[in-house]
């Protein structure tokens, strides 16, 4: 039995059976967009200026059904390789990845295959992997690279744009499907 509560709030006991806790490790390279994705879909806003993530941070959503309660714990890794030590211990019980690129940058494209290596090197070889390319807006991956990429590793894929809350929700809802697949 888990106790769920907000602050202010009337408390809920929630059966184990109708709860569900998913960890979902976000990698790409620095500024690609991840925690614009995140305060897009969280907070329903977007700023033009971002605090560099340092390490990771750590971001929830409540997805609830008539039947479950479901929270997605999203780890936003920096972009940064200095913080690889500390990224380790986050893959541990994770239930999915997501590998963020931007769709204007060659560069966090070609990262991808990094990110995938280092997701494997800590043991998330079984977990399904969501691609997203984000800044559709400034595209210069088109769609069908993106996709063959996924599509040659077995992943999912989307395109979106947090600046112009383009796919956001789409995004969410299909993370939320590919999580329930896994059960």
């Amino acid at each position: 039995m888990k106790t769920i509560a907000k602050p202010g709030s009337i408390k809920i006991n929630i059966n184990k059976d109708d709860y569900q806790e998913y960890r979902i490790v976000m990698l790409g390279d620095m500024s690609v967009g991840k925690t614009s994705i995140l305060d897009r879909y969280i907070n329903r806003n977007f700023s033009e200026k971002h605090n560099q993530t340092i390490a990771v941070d750590l971001r929830h959503v409540q997805a609830s059904s008539n039947i479950t309660v479901s929270y997605l714990n999203f780890w936003d890794f920096s972009g940064e390789q200095q913080f690889w030590n500390v990224r380790k211990e986050f893959y541990e019980d994770a239930n999915m990845i997501i590998l963020v690129f931007d769709l204007a940058s060659r560069k966090s494209f070609n990262s991808l295959n990094e990110w995938t290596q280092e997701a494997n090197n800590m043991g998330a070889t079984k977990l399904p992997v969501l691609v997203v390319g984000n800044k559709q807006d400034k595209r210069n991956i088109s769609e069908n690279e993106g996709q063959d990429w996924a599509k040659q590793r077995s992943y999912h894929y989307i395109e979106v744009s947090a600046l112009q809350n383009s796919n956001i929700d789409s995004m969410f809802k299909l993370i939320k499907d590919i999580l329930s697949q896994k059960k």
